[in-house]
């Protein structure tokens, strides 16, 4: 082995083709659902997969068990097998990622998925002789890692706030450090993190591609350390508050542990002492069903393959039942696109989130055929970074993948009333922020439980034993400090966005989604937003295009501009005449209970306050059936769902010891960019993102191209975290909730202590041992010319890289029948083989059925009574 000197500038080039494998894992207070794979998306899906196999000791793909049972109960079938053996030339699994090393991973074959498979220098030391340096490092830096964050290294008089400054300073007088050896080593090793990196690949005599190993190794040996410190490093604002770990400073730690056991232990450096001679072993390759539970020609065909090609057309199979189901129902006469209702017999026009949860609540509201409802990105088009009224830090209400391009404030209507509520929640955002900070803290949380056990005590009793009964009185508590106040955006005036930038927000978002003219006398934004309790994870449940917030603010927002002359006057100019009749009003649908609120505007005529009544009380309805139908798919749900399924919902809601307070989006499959006529009257089960998109209002392609490269990014972010979530639990999911354990606010650990969880938890996506949620790449139909679907893929290398490496699968409605685009390009006519039995009338179910039977435990009715 050559050995090499890094530079510094280097360094930095290495550590990012080694980390490209490993995911991004953003704090706890603004969670979003992410790709773990999205720095690998410039190659496919099964290379990116294979990739992750070797560095993280993942599978990828769907549990062997899983895909059979789905074959025996009929949820895919040999013909779905053949159509995806046929398709396997398009399959593109051979290239090889940045990054990737020429050795060949170890498999380790520990009980448990390891943290990674390819090794590092201290773990071939242990594997070489029986040691267990590796995990004893793990701890040390774990340790240090939980105790920067949490703000317990600051040292007065250190030079540096970084983390390995602040290592560095409180290190000196750890028992465990001079058991390693590591003050030696220290003395030795001097200048900042790139500095250390170079020298220690130097003195572990590490050429380039030896290095990228190890660098990948250090980084999957606690992934979720790595992950956070990755999104701090190339996610995060660089004003963002608190200790910042960056990837140079953890790395730089870790390196310098190793180092320093591996001298302690008498490992020399040089050519070939890194036991060469211990090759890799080949990873482990994913289990398929045995190809005789196929039998006849597709088992013949797919006993002939290997387990990673299997495992694909497998995933292929079971994805294309799903799709050929939904095209099948969208096909049908009865669902072909018809004319809108004239706006005249309209009570509302109501704008939803794209998100699934959405879809549910807009088909109810239709059914009383007063209503017509669009679909949008939750932010509603206009990225704003938001200072509430109630003094808590500023919300970027926008996708992570935007920042924001306005920022404004809030205020109150009524001045006295807005200054009682202001000092009211002043004061219970200080208490709040102040009591889950100490519960964050390793120390504090003992002594809250001594100084204030007293008085908390009876009302975590109350909480516990009757937890709906503990919100009504919260709620009262919060009525009487903080009286309800007109709160609004401040849309004029000095900081405030200009009238022309509000229109013009306005205008895209109303032209993206065809709502151009015929308005309805109301018509409402919802945003969405989910109420939970001790839950780290309710960020996760909110909504994702408000960047992991509720999205009440964001409909206020967008509420306030549409409803501005100046803002009117000036959409007129573009062609957009909204009547001065149309009011535009904010509401945000519950996405535990189901329940939806409506913020009316401070003055409004006796008209528009009949009108709007009569809104809420639709709204409300429609909120009701949806929770019936919910209800009957969470665990413990009511016997009777229609009598009391509005109130299992809110107890559940309201139950700090509820594991499952809702689905959030789990079983979501596909993205549907088209007209509602479309979709209207389908019932889609809430598993699709519906984004509204009229081809005829678009002929250069910028709505299309906004949605494609914004809102389906989204999605497939979406659909990827749930999907690792099932099939990679161990190490792309978070575990158990009941044992989570926040760290400094930034994620949770598995028990008392050692890595951060990513993903998500394993209640969000399995009932027991089984998944909920169907593990599938995203489906996204668009109805639009292939010739205009072509161009935008063409000119976005984003989207080129999800629809051509099949990230996701995409399908488009041209010319009356729908197409499936191929890898590459070029597209094929689908045909629907099951014609026959569709005209008997035989029922099309968007794959498996789930409706989970009340069980007992936690979460019946009963309990609470």
């Amino acid at each position: 082995m050559s050995t090499r000197t890094f530079s510094t500038s280097h360094v930095v080039a290495l550590v990012e083709r080694a980390t490209r494998v490993v995911p991004v894992l953003w704090p706890l207070e603004s969670a979003v659902a992410a790709n773990p794979l999205w720095d690998l998306r410039s190659h496919s899906f099964t290379s990116a997969v294979a990739h992750a196999r070797r560095a993280l000791g993942i599978v990828g793909l769907p549990p062997a068990e899983v895909l059979a049972d789905a074959f025996r109960a009929g949820r895919l079938t040999v013909a779905d097998l053949e159509a995806a053996l046929d398709d396997l030339d398009d399959l593109d699994d051979l290239d090889q990622p940045d990054g990737a090393t020429e050795a060949e991973p170890v498999h380790r074959g520990a009980p448990a998925p390891p943290p990674s498979m390819l090794v590092t220098v201290l773990e071939r030391h242990d594997q070489l002789t029986g040691g267990r340096m590796a995990a004893e490092v793990d701890r040390e830096v774990a340790k240090y890692c939980a105790a920067y964050l949490g703000g317990l290294l600051g040292t007065s008089g250190v030079v540096g706030t970084g983390f390995l400054d602040q290592w560095r300073a409180a290190v000196v007088d750890d028992p465990a450090a001079r058991r390693l050896g590591l003050h030696g080593v220290l003395e030795a090793v001097a200048g900042g993190p790139e500095t250390v990196i170079a020298t220690v690949l130097a003195r572990l005599v590490l050429d380039e591609a030896g290095a990228v190993e190890e660098l990948t190794g250090q980084s999957a040996r606690l992934l979720g350390w790595a992950a956070h410190a990755k999104w701090r490093s190339r996610w995060a604002a660089p004003d963002h508050p608190g200790p910042a770990l960056h990837l140079v400073d953890y790395l730089a730690v870790r390196l310098l542990y190793d180092l320093a056991a591996l001298e302690r232990l008498g490992h020399r450096a040089g050519p070939g002492a890194c036991c060469d001679h211990l090759r890799p072993a080949p990873g482990s390759s994913p289990e398929v069903p045995p190809a005789a539970l196929v039998g006849g020609p597709a088992g013949d065909r797919l006993a002939r393959l290997d387990a990673t090609a299997a495992a694909a057309v497998w995933l292929a199979a079971y994805e294309a039942h799903y799709r050929d189901d939904l095209l099948a129902v969208l096909e049908r006469p009865s669902s072909q696109p018809s004319a809108p209702p004239s706006p005249g017999a309209l009570r509302a026009q109501v704008v939803c989130c794209i998100d699934i949860r959405s879809e549910g609540l807009r088909r109810h509201l239709e059914a009383s055929g007063h209503y017509e409802t669009f679909g949008f990105a939750g932010f509603f088009g206009v990225p704003a970074r938001v200072w509430p009224f109630d003094g808590g830090s500023a919300l970027d209400l926008c996708p992570v993948l935007l920042h924001p391009t306005v920022e404004l404030t809030e205020e109150a209507g009524e001045e006295a009333a807005g200054a009682a509520r202001h000092a009211g929640l002043r004061q219970l955002a200080v208490v709040e922020r102040a009591v889950e900070t100490t519960r964050e803290g390793p120390v504090a949380s003992y002594l809250l439980a001594e100084s204030a056990g007293v008085g908390l005590g009876p009302l975590a009793v109350l909480r516990t034993a009757a937890p709906a009964t503990f919100a009504r009185l919260r709620r009262w508590v919060l009525a009487r400090l903080a009286p309800p106040a007109d709160v609004h955006p401040v849309l004029s005036g000095p900081g405030a966005p200009s009238d022309d930038e509000q229109a013009l927000f306005v205008e895209t978002a109303l032209r993206t989604m065809g709502l151009t003219d015929r308005f309805a006398p109301v018509v409402v934004l919802c945003g969405h937003g989910s109420t939970t309790e001790n839950n780290p994870y309710g960020s996760a449940l909110d909504c994702g295009a408000c960047g992991a917030a509720r999205g009440g603010t964001s409909a206020r927002l967008a509420a306030a501009m549409s409803n501005r002359a100046e803002v009117r006057a000036l959409l007129a100019a573009r062609g957009i005449v909204v009547p001065d009749e149309t009011l535009f009003v904010a509401a945000e649908h519950d996405t535990a209970t189901d329940t939806v609120t409506v913020f009316p505007p401070a003055e409004l005529t006796p008209t528009q306050a009949d009108r709007l009544a009569v809104v809420e009380r639709d709204l409300a309805a429609a909120g009701a059936e949806l929770a019936v139908e919910r209800a009957a798919t969470l665990p413990g749900a009511v016997r009777r769902p229609r009598r009391g399924a509005a109130r299992h919902l809110a107890t559940r809601s309201a139950d700090w010891a509820q594991v499952q307070p809702e689905w959030g989006l789990a079983r979501c499959a596909a993205l549907v960019v088209g007209p509602r006529q479309l979709t209207v009257g389908i019932d889609l089960e809430r598993r699709t993102f519906l984004h509204s998109y009229d081809p005829g209002t678009d002929p250069d392609g910028a709505a299309l191209e906004a949605i494609l490269t914004g809102p389906m990014v989204v999605a497939q972010w979406i659909s990827a975290a749930y999907y690792h979530s099932v099939v990679d639990p161990d190490v792309l999911g978070a575990g158990d909730k009941v044992s989570h354990n926040v760290v400094a606010g930034v994620g949770v650990y598995q028990g008392a202590g050692g890595d951060l969880r990513l993903g998500l938890p394993r209640q969000s996506v399995f009932v027991g041992d089984e998944p909920f949620h169907e593990p599938m790449r995203l489906l996204v139909v668009v109805v639009a010319p292939r010739e205009r679907v072509d161009t935008v893929v063409a000119r976005n290398p984003v989207v080129a890289e999800l629809v051509d490496g099949e990230w996701v699968h995409l399908a488009a409605r041209d010319d009356g029948r729908f197409w499936r685009r191929r890898p590459g390009g070029g597209w094929r006519q689908w045909h629907d083989a099951r014609t026959d039995a569709h005209q008997l009338g035989r029922p099309v179910r968007l794959g498996r059925p789930y409706e989970v039977a009340p069980t007992g435990g936690h979460g019946e009715e009963e309990r609470h009574g």
